[in-house]
């Protein structure tokens, strides 16, 4: 049996923000470690080391670039990640002719909303079906793209995340400190990554309107949001007509996720949507308490009041959960040692890993 070689597809490489990139850096990175042969085919980020999808206007020539980087890399296995479905067209006809896994994996949940037209929802359910195996983040990720896009599937295998702790230095640290200008605020609330969807942003309006009660107990309490998304100018004027944009601190994108997280008192994931959030298992890693939303697969990770608090989107309820941590510090420190075992224990990179090999290496023939 010679080496495997693995073709890793996604829209966000290295340089963007996002759950998606996490995950997939995250896989590569052990997957090396195993020596398997992998490169990543990405459409945006930088990397000199792998293979940059140039824009191209016509569907006829995205498939036969992407076919030919195939026949250049010669992969026995393909997994593609959220979108660039054109990929698994390529794969299919690759599959074909030369014998490889062909794998799809789900990671955003979709908006309620956001129907698939006909004649894509045909065209991606005949894909699905090509692929030997389609995996989703969280379980309820595979019900929800089922009942919202109509899809029906065969093969299915739910592949959580890994989680890797970084480190965060003191020069990190107070570099971020002096930047939003953080001294002795008490407490810091975060929150990860909310401002890319609609669903997660909506979700980040109960948490801005819950500080206003929270701040009348602890009037020096702060709210951290990373990222630059979609709705990040959106929710700094709700901040702004809530009378708390000196209380809201929005950072843009951040490195490393972990210097926020160090510096917070409580991690507050509230989104009314998601598939398994890679920022809540960050949290976990870390020993934080959590409050979370019960939505997508974060009831799979978070058993309310074990290792972290489940709350309904309500800035009242909200407010009450934190503040109750707060008081309360011998339980949140019990509840952020629980997330932290969760972690290690359900969710390193090692175990997903040993998890998705058994789908790579399954008939595996050089």
């Amino acid at each position: 049996m010679g080496t495997m070689r693995v073709l890793i597809t996604t829209t966000y490489w290295k340089g963007c923000a996002g759950g998606i990139r996490s995950y997939v850096e995250g896989l590569v990175e052990e997957l090396k470690k195993r020596d398997i042969d992998v490169k990543v085919a990405f459409k945006e980020g930088q990397d000199p080391e792998n293979y940059k999808i140039k824009n191209r206007n016509f569907i006829l020539t995205k498939l036969l670039s992407a076919f030919y980087l195939l026949l250049k890399f010669k992969p026995n296995v393909i997994h593609s990640h959220g979108g660039l479905y054109y990929y698994l067209l390529a794969g299919y006809f690759y599959k074909k002719l030369f014998r490889c896994k062909l794998i799809y994996t789900f990671h955003t949940e979709p908006e309620k909303d956001n129907k698939l037209p006909v004649l894509k929802r045909i065209a991606l359910q005949k894909l699905l079906e090509k692929c030997d195996y389609v995996t989703f983040v969280s379980k309820k990720l595979e019900t929800t793209v089922g009942d919202v896009w109509g899809l029906k599937f065969k093969n299915t295998v739910i592949t959580y995340a890994g989680i890797d702790v970084r480190d965060a230095s003191e020069e990190e640290i107070a570099t971020f400190n002096s930047k939003f200008d953080i001294k002795n605020q008490y407490p810091i609330l975060l929150a990860l990554g909310l401002t890319a969807l609609k669903y997660k942003a909506d979700g980040l309006k109960y948490l801005i309107k819950s500080l206003k009660k929270i701040k009348c107990v602890y009037p020096n309490a702060i709210l951290l949001v990373t990222r630059e998304g979609k709705y990040t100018a959106e929710l700094r004027e709700f901040a702004k007509k809530e009378g708390l944009e000196h209380a809201v601190i929005f950072t843009g994108d951040v490195d490393n996720p972990y210097v926020p997280l160090l510096l917070s008192d409580i991690y507050t994931h509230i989104s009314l949507g998601e598939g398994l959030p890679i920022a809540l298992l960050e949290a976990m890693s870390m020993g934080k308490p959590i409050i979370a939303t019960p939505v997508g697969g974060i009831p799979e990770a978070i058993e309310d009041g074990k290792n972290g608090l489940l709350v309904e989107p309500d800035e009242a309820k909200i407010a009450e959960k934190v503040i109750c941590l707060l008081r309360n510090k011998e339980i949140a420190e019990e509840i952020g040692l629980n997330a932290k075992k969760t972690a290690r224990d359900r969710f390193s990179w090692s175990a997903a890993v040993n998890n998705i090999l058994k789908l790579y290496s399954k008939d595996f023939h050089n």
